[in-house]
């Protein structure tokens, strides 16, 4: 995540380095920002970004996007294309919204 405190209104950037043979789903990647314990306050983003060790995704937080410890990560996941028997993670990063 970067930044890892960030305000209303600002871009955060949710990126892996990590590459996975997960194919990108049809439709592309759902990324969800959220409050901790707050999806009604949810923002999504869909990309067709390739998760092969540069996956990289911009989203803007609105201006009233809930003050707090926050998170961001890949919603649709599909863990059953991991070889070993579903131990592989999406992109997940916390942050803390002030």
């Amino acid at each position: 995540m970067d930044p890892r405190i960030a305000s209303p209104g600002e871009t955060i950037t949710l990126s892996s380095d990590t590459a996975c043979g997960n194919e990108t789903p049809e439709g592309g990647w759902v990324v969800v920002a959220a409050p901790v314990g707050d999806q009604q306050a949810a923002v999504t983003v869909k990309t067709n970004v390739e998760f092969d060790g540069s996956f990289r995704v911009t989203i803007d937080l609105p201006a009233d996007f809930p003050k707090g410890d926050a998170y961001a990560g890949i919603d649709n996941w599909d863990y059953s294309f991991c070889s070993d028997n579903g131990s592989c993670a999406s992109a997940t990063g916390d942050f803390t919204v002030q």
